[in-house]
Formats: C-alpha cells, structure tokens, sequence
C-alpha cells in the first residue's frame, strides 16, 4: 500500500520466483520487485519514496506444495477484490 496516495499492489511468491522470502528481498534491494508500475514509480519518483511511503502486508502464505497455479489464482482474487488493476499498480 502506497501511504501517501492509497494505491495498492498486489504480488505473489510462488516456486518459481523462491517463495516469499526471496520475493521480498527483490523489493527491499530495488523497492520494485520488476514490476513494472513499481518500476516506473521508483524511476519517477525514487527508491526513497517506496522506503517512506510503502507499507507491505502479508494477505496469505502458502508453502512450496501449493501449486503455483493455486498462488496466481489466489493472487487474481486479490487484485480484483482490492482493485489494484484499477486504482493501484497492478497492470495485468
């Protein structure tokens, strides 16, 4: 959640990309995790904006069993609930 103007990202962690903790280290080392909306975000406005104004939450966790396929349609569900294609940086 961007603090400052309210729009939302939602992401996944699947076994392809090593889960949640490997995921959010992409974010801490760059603030954007190759997003591409983040990505812009960072380029525009600086890694020190994500760092002030982004807060991370966990929605679920799922272990290396789940298949990937069950992440991503979870992550869907989340984007469409939250409306993070609409009114955040979520572009797919």
């Amino acid at each position: 959640t961007n603090k400052n103007t309210g729009k939302l990202y939602v992401g996944s962690a699947t076994s392809d990309n090593g889960m949640l903790l490997q995921r959010w280290t992409a974010y801490v080392k760059n603030g954007h995790g190759g997003n591409k909306e983040l990505m812009a975000l960072v380029e525009k406005l600086g890694f020190e904006y994500v760092k002030s104004y982004f807060q991370y939450s966990i929605l679920e966790n799922y272990n290396q069993k789940v298949e990937d396929k069950v992440i991503l349609e979870r992550e869907s569900w989340w984007k469409e609930t939250l409306q993070s294609r609409k009114w955040g940086y979520n572009a797919n």
